[in-house]
C-alpha cells in the first residue's frame, strides 16, 4: 500500500527567520509553514511577515519556480 502525501512544510530557524528544512507529511503541523509545493529552494530563504525573501532584510522578494 503506498502512502499519500499531501502537506508540504518550511521550517523555519526562529532566531533570523531562514528556512532550514522542508518536508512533506501525512499530518497537518502547526509548527511549521505550509508551502505550496515541495521545493528545495526554500531553504536559505527568509520566511518575514507571512512572504519569501531572499535576503534577511526582506527587500529582494521570493517564489519558488515551481509554482
Amino acid at each position: 500500500m503506498a502512502v499519500l502525501y499531501y502537506y508540504n512544510y518550511a521550517e523555519i530557524d526562529p532566531t533570523d527567520n531562514m528556512c532550514i528544512g522542508v518536508c512533506t507529511s501525512t499530518v497537518e503541523r502547526t509548527d511549521l509553514i505550509a508551502i505550496p509545493v515541495y521545493d528545495e529552494e526554500y531553504l536559505f530563504k527568509y520566511y518575514i511577515n507571512g512572504n519569501w525573501y531572499e535576503d534577511a532584510e526582506g527587500t529582494i522578494p521570493w517564489q519558488s519556480s515551481l509554482l
